[in-house]
């Protein structure tokens, strides 16, 4: 009995001791006016009240900052691709721009997209979208450049007329002549593809009337002599270019590519 009796006690005397630790770790809850509200909603007729969570009578008076102040200056409908909305009003936001009107880039991707557009010479139109037409107006008009089965090559130039003309396919032409009577010096009359080699050529002397066969490969296929270069191997994928910035007022609807909802008080 004596030890039950004890161990009763010490086992009251360790939860009181637990309860009295806790006590000392309590804090007085901060009041409304501790937490900054100290005014009431009458005196936030054009800002937003922020309610007290202890007392709905005692308000915070913010201010909720201007679309342009955060940066939402753009309309949305203008927006080539995704785009972020200003909380205030959804009419305006941030447009993702991935380029400059008029860049172009390569891709295995087959489609418009996020203000992309594939050249492959279409007309588009120059109310929807300015900021390209400002580029292309002095070459390709109010067409796409059609790059299908073209290469592209630098130009380093500052003439935008340049850009529209196609460079046709060629190659390096092959040319010669040789005499049609031979004398005996004939070697010193071959040029070009021809040659000679040692031996017999036969035949007399016919003193100073020669005759000569020209060789010209461009006769038989005009590809030849076009150029100076040869095709190399390649694989394909499209060109697009970049529209930049389009017509909201020509636009009929504004493009579905919200990405986020931003939120700031």
């Amino acid at each position: 009995m004596y030890n039950k009796t004890k161990f009763v006690l010490m086992l009251t005397g360790g939860l009181l001791g637990s309860w009295s630790a806790l006590a000392q770790e309590c804090v007085v809850a901060p009041s409304c006016a501790d937490l900054g509200y100290t005014q009431s909603a009458s005196d936030c007729p054009t800002t937003n009240a922020l309610y007290c969570p202890f007392d709905r009578t005692k308000v915070y008076c913010g201010s909720v900052s201007s679309c342009s102040a955060l940066g939402f200056t753009d309309v949305v409908a203008s927006c080539p691709g995704t785009y972020s909305i200003c909380p205030e009003d959804p009419s305006l936001g941030k447009c993702d721009f991935e380029g400059s009107a008029g860049d172009l880039k390569f891709s295995l991707r087959t489609a418009d997209h996020n203000g992309w557009l594939l050249c492959n010479g279409r007309s588009y139109s120059s109310a929807e979208y300015p900021e390209l037409y400002a580029v292309l107006k002095n070459s390709f008009g109010t067409k796409l450049p059609n790059y299908t089965n073209y290469f592209l090559k630098g130009a380093a130039t500052s003439s935008a007329s340049s850009f529209k003309t196609a460079e046709q396919a060629g190659l390096p032409n092959i040319s010669g002549k040789m005499p049609f009577s031979a004398p005996r010096n004939y070697q010193s009359y071959l040029s070009g593809a021809f040659s000679h080699s040692t031996g017999s050529m036969g035949g007399p002397d016919v003193g100073n009337n020669q005759y000569y066969i020209n060789f010209d490969a461009s006769k038989s296929n005009s590809i030849y002599g076009r150029s100076t270069t040869v095709t190399p191997q390649n694989y394909k994928a499209n060109i697009f270019i970049y529209a930049g910035r389009t017509s909201s007022a020509d636009r009929q609807t504004p493009p579905n590519n919200a990405k986020s909802l931003a939120i700031s008080l």
